[in-house]
């Protein structure tokens, strides 16, 4: 129970007691600790709603469900790590019921995606994966009336599924869901450090690696919409994640690997770091945020100009290819090079030179002495690993598994080479701010070419939008 709940959790700490229902039985206890017990009951049309969504699900997938578990692990899993991986598939061998049809579902729903990836199969898969969203979103309806980690866990996996091919923005509903999965982890406390609860280690190390999942959804989701995160920086106590965190639960006992042989065949290591690098990109990315793209900056309590702030994370990211471990590097790595972060951070560094340079105006295009002038050179400099990043990628590469959030990160990425373009000033710069854009454009069209539906579905809002400028450009400058 929150600080600000029905009654001061102070004076709870000192007593127990029950809460009485108009039958005379217990409706809930108020532990101390300021903890509430419930009971999952559910009224009849619940019980009968998840039922149904149930029993859809699994006739949809059957015979196929082990198949999709399996591709889920072999290409979901290494790059977003947030299921407990042996107590999933422990449940799911055991008594897969037992485990909500929202998780079960959104696992499914995502495996899907690489149906043809397995080499067991020549026939087309059987069902859509819209299909097996659209009853996981059905189930999780009910089921959040109890949240708990496993329908958290689903929460976060629903927001990842296939965009449509008819977007040339994301839809709000990526960010609505964002908002469901932040207010599931909040009720369920893991907003609050577990440490020195008595709680087993391994659910420790889980819900501190939730609670930095749904910060990076929010965090992520906000920024693709142009919202104020809803998890503020005081908001929360939870500790930072580290690689044992990451490891737990990730082992797969020898009874399983026949059943799942997918499970195992990953290196656990490099998924871990990535992730711990994708949160560490996501704080600084918080904290550009509530520096410098507030709705009321003047309310805000800050020990610090904006500009202050904004120069020290600029230093903090100026030298951060030297500090990933190797393994995440931009080298060629083969598959695990495509769960890399390097959009996520050039994102975040398009933020922070956007904020280093605001205002954007012809009066500060046109001043020495500005903040625009000041920065653009340094903008330019660390957009070029962009352009490379592009260029680098295959085919291949984007036929893995990328976050939904990845498609908006990619587009305001392109959107800054553009904003670099139109503030250049002096030919030197509308020089070298054309390279990159031109650079860039034809990297694109390289890749465009391809009859990859899963390139075409990741790139196609993106090269829209930079098609688009080059065949309006000539026009609106002149203009």
């Amino acid at each position: 129970m929150g600080l600000a709940a029905e009654q001061d959790t102070y004076v709870l700490n000192a007593l127990k007691y029950a809460i009485i229902s108009d039958l005379d039985e217990v409706d809930a206890d108020i532990a101390p600790g300021a903890f509430l017990l419930l009971e999952n009951k559910f009224p009849s049309y619940t019980n009968h709603a998840l039922q149904a969504a149930s029993d859809t699900i699994e006739a949809t997938v059957h015979p196929y469900g082990l198949k999709l578990v399996n591709l889920f692990f072999q290409f979901v899993h290494p790059a977003y790590p947030i299921l407990s991986k042996f107590r999933f598939l422990r449940q799911y061998s055991t008594s897969k019921t037992e485990l909500p049809a929202s998780l079960r579902g959104a696992v499914y729903a995502l495996g899907c995606a690489f149906w043809h990836r397995d080499g067991t199969s020549n026939i087309t898969c059987p069902f859509e994966q819209q299909e097996l969203v659209s009853m996981a979103h059905i189930s999780l309806r009910h089921e959040l009336e109890a949240p708990n980690l496993f329908k958290l866990q689903a929460c976060l996996l629903l927001l990842h599924p296939r965009p449509p091919d008819i977007d040339s923005v994301e839809t709000p509903s990526t960010w609505i869901l964002a908002a469901q999965a932040t207010a599931c982890a909040q009720m369920i406390g893991l907003h609050r450090d577990p440490t020195e609860w008595n709680i087993a280690a391994w659910e420790k190390s889980l819900r501190r690696k939730l609670w930095w999942a749904t910060y990076m959804a929010d965090c992520w989701s906000a920024v693709c919409h142009g919202n104020p995160s809803h998890i503020h920086s005081t908001s929360f106590d939870t500790q930072s994640l580290d690689i044992d965190d990451m490891n737990s639960d990730e082992e797969v006992p020898s009874d399983l690997k026949n059943q799942f042989p997918s499970a195992v065949s990953q290196t656990r290591l490099a998924d871990g770091l990535r992730f711990l690098e994708a949160v560490k990109i996501s704080r600084h990315l918080h904290d550009n945020l509530e520096c410098a793209f507030q709705v009321n900056p003047n309310q805000q309590s800050i020990t610090s100009s904006p500009s202050d702030r904004l120069a020290t994370l600029e230093m903090d990211m100026r030298d951060w290819k030297d500090v990933i471990p190797s393994c995440l590097g931009l080298e060629k790595r083969g598959p695990s090079q495509v769960h890399w972060n390097g959009q996520s951070k050039l994102l975040t560094a398009a933020l922070l030179y956007r904020g280093l340079m605001y205002p954007a105006t012809s009066e500060a295009k046109a001043e020495p002495s500005s903040s625009l002038r000041r920065w653009f050179a340094a903008a330019l400099a660390a957009f070029k690993p962009f352009t490379d990043f592009v260029s680098a990628l295959k085919d291949d590469d984007l036929d893995y598994f990328w976050t939904r959030h990845a498609r908006s990160q990619l587009i305001l990425c392109g959107n800054f080479l553009i904003y670099l373009f139109i503030l250049a000033l002096g030919p030197d710069e509308v020089k070298s701010a054309y390279q990159l854009l031109d650079w860039f454009h034809q990297a694109l069209q390289r890749l465009g070419v391809s009859g990859n539906s899963n390139v075409h579905l990741l790139l196609r809002p993106l090269k829209l939008r930079i098609d688009s400028f080059f065949a309006q450009a000539t026009d609106l400058l002149k203009r």
